[in-house]
């Protein structure tokens, strides 16, 4: 119990004195004697708020409290108990006055009443009494750090800098104010001190990845990634065989997009970790994430025979089944999942793309329709992949409507404008087709797909050839390795009757695109044109084979 609990009652019994407390001029509290009386009932109020406070009463605390210093009003200790306990209770202005009335101030008096006003928001006026604070003691920490962040949010930043300099002189950890101070200077976007502040933090022996994080994010913001890179590759290495510190390290090789060494600190981890699920599950995902397809499909094997699948291992598993085109696999890896977790859209979504794959096109819509179900907040995902799944079956008029329908609810979507207008264009509705691309281009000129869908479509069509040319050149400019714009651009030349440079496109659209029969069907056209007739049939024949069914190219066969 604090002093003045043991001694007011002594104190109350010897001390006679007549009135009570009187103000000065300056309206702060002068101290008199209280009589007899008054002081025993002050210390019995005093003890009665004391019992309340300890049992967490805190507003019968104060009650008590606030009697007690009506009978001894010059009590520095009621006075300050009191305005704690109003602190503690969100009367802040209350526990302000309390201690503002205080005649002799210590420096703990005037960092309370600082701590008051950043409660009420009063950061100009807490910062003037962390002053005074330090006007009387300027070893203290913490009210210089209040005072630096206050000066700070106030935009004094020169002075803010000066007290978080002063912080790290009188800080117990030095550490952490220099981390105080580098994280001022990024926010000053001083990034050269910022390096400096933390690189003294660096210094200390301790490995702290707190420090290095911020060190290599100063690094990063003043543009110079190479150096922020090497700094954690040192790391990684020097902690190659401590895995706490690897783990810690692993998310900064993803901050900065180095794929590569983040997967090695991964697989380092679960070398250390052989049998801890949630390690191994995250370096299969980062595998497959860097498509090291076969490495994540046998560690993820791994995890499921050892009993540490979840829906997860599940889900990626059936990704990896659709990779290879083996369907049935992958819908039962995804059935696998579901049963474990029904809320996963992104495998309901896969698992009808699977099913449909293999060519049961009414029971993937129905998977569409339980993922609606189960998942309606994901309808809109659900939604565009019931459409696409439409486009696949020929279905293009639902597909239209469900794209439209997206559209109305996302007018700004350019995914589901571009495949309304491709749903158009499939239908032979050319002037809608048209209209859609040309929006998309009005907000982003530079959409190779458009440009080049628009530009074969005019090529296709034999119209505005100019501009057509003009739309699949800036395409091949974004993409120069596509094979689909290439085979739009040979297209182009080849209704413009350039017929000699269409073969020089079409030959590199068929190097990157070999299981095209389209691509086959031009390059014969092209070669037809030049009266190379023997490659003219050998193209068409190669487009047969891929498409046997197509009755217009064995026609251009029959017709030689």
């Amino acid at each position: 119990m604090k002093i003045f609990r043991n001694s007011l009652f002594i104190i109350s019994l010897i001390i006679m004195a007549c009135g009570g407390a009187a103000r000065n001029d300056g309206g702060q509290i002068a101290e008199t004697e209280p009589d007899s009386y008054a002081s025993y009932r002050a210390y019995d109020y005093f003890v009665k708020g004391d019992l309340y406070e300890q049992s967490g009463s805190l507003t019968e605390a104060a009650e008590m409290y606030r009697k007690a210093l009506i009978y001894d009003p010059s009590s520095l200790e009621i006075r300050r108990t009191l305005s704690s306990v109003y602190l503690k209770l969100g009367r802040f202005n209350e526990a302000a006055v309390l201690r503002s009335e205080i005649k002799d101030k210590s420096a703990e008096d005037y960092n309370f009443i600082g701590n008051c006003l950043q409660y009420t928001k009063d950061f100009s006026g807490a910062a003037d009494f962390y002053k005074r604070s330090l006007e009387l003691d300027s070893t203290q920490y913490m009210p210089r750090r209040y005072l630096a962040v206050l000066l700070q949010t106030l935009g004094n930043y020169n002075e803010a800098e000066k007290h978080y300099r002063a912080a790290v002189h009188y800080s117990p950890d030095k550490k952490g104010s220099l981390l105080d101070l580098g994280a001022f200077y990024m926010k000053a976007k001083k990034y050269d001190k910022a390096i400096d502040a933390f690189s003294e933090a660096q210094n200390e022996k301790d490995t702290d990845i707190r420090v290095l994080a911020n060190l290599a994010g100063a690094m990063m913001a003043k543009g110079d990634t190479s150096r922020a890179d090497s700094l954690y590759q040192k790391t990684m290495k020097d902690n190659w065989d401590d895995p706490v510190i690897l783990q810690a390290l692993l998310p900064l090789f993803f901050s900065i997009n180095n794929i590569e060494y983040a997967e090695k600190v991964a697989g380092r981890i679960a070398e250390h970790y052989t049998d801890d699920p949630d390690i191994l599950r995250r370096y299969a995902f980062i595998l497959f994430g860097n498509q090291k397809f076969a490495e994540a499909e046998s560690l993820l094997i791994r995890i499921d025979e050892k009993g540490f699948a979840d829906s997860d291992v599940y889900y990626y598993l059936g990704r990896l089944k659709q990779f290879d085109e083996e369907y049935d696999l992958s819908e039962d890896y995804f059935r696998k999942a579901l049963a474990l977790e029904d809320s996963l859209s992104d495998a309901w979504i896969n698992m009808a793309l699977s099913v449909d794959r293999l060519g049961r096109y009414e029971e993937s819509l129905g998977i569409m329709k339980s993922a609606l179900e189960k998942v309606p907040a994901d309808n809109i995902e659900i939604l565009f992949y019931t459409s696409l799944i439409h486009s696949r079956n020929e279905k293009h008029d639902l597909a239209r409507d469900g794209y439209s329908r997206l559209l109305e609810s996302n007018p700004d979507n350019i995914q589901f404008r571009f495949n309304l207008a491709a749903a158009c264009e499939r239908l032979g509705d050319f002037d809608m087709a048209e209209k859609h691309f040309k929006k998309i281009l009005e907000v982003d000129p530079d959409n190779a797909l458009t440009l080049n869908y628009l530009g074969y479509m005019y090529a296709d069509k034999g119209i505005n050839l100019d501009e057509a040319i003009r739309m699949i050149e800036k395409a091949l400019t974004i993409e120069p390795d596509n094979g689909a714009f290439l085979d739009s651009y040979a297209w182009v030349l080849y209704k413009l009757g350039r017929y000699e440079e269409a073969i020089i496109p079409m030959k590199s659209a068929i190097e990157s695109e070999q299981d095209d029969a389209i691509l086959y069907d031009h390059q014969g056209d092209i070669y037809a044109a030049l009266n190379q007739i023997d490659k003219a049939v050998e193209s068409w024949g190669n487009a047969l084979k891929l498409d046997p069914d197509n009755d217009e190219i064995r026609a251009k066969i029959n017709n030689r």
